[in-house]
């Protein structure tokens, strides 16, 4: 069986923006960084956001952490939060269990 890694995509609570890739911490149309409040989904054309193997290369391989310190998002690759500068191994929360416990992990708010 291959397997894929597959993009998720994002959209900004501040200005609207919609399919953000995952890759992307802060939206490219505001500037304004990704929260907590910011759920992942899938793209509806999946076969196109398959990600090539130099993609895979460059995008991290786990979800952003959560620092314990000042709250803020950092990518999965960075040893040190970016905003305060606090250890990510200080840290216990990532993405992924964030939005477990609230029921929140790769669906989509739509009205």
């Amino acid at each position: 069986m291959i397997e894929n890694r597959i993009e998720g995509l994002w959209d900004c609570v501040y200005c609207g923006k919609v399919g953000i890739k995952a890759r992307y911490d802060t939206c490219p149309s505001c500037g304004k960084p990704r929260g907590i409040e910011n759920v992942f989904y899938l793209p509806d054309d999946i076969k196109a956001a398959i990600l090539t193997k130099e993609e895979e290369k460059k995008t991290s391989n786990g979800p952003d952490w959560l620092c314990e310190y000042c709250g803020s998002y950092n990518r999965s690759d960075v040893p040190l939060c970016e905003k305060c500068g606090s250890d990510k191994s200080e840290s216990k929360k990532n993405y992924g269990t964030i939005h477990k416990l609230t029921g929140r992990l790769f669906k989509r708010n739509i009205k």
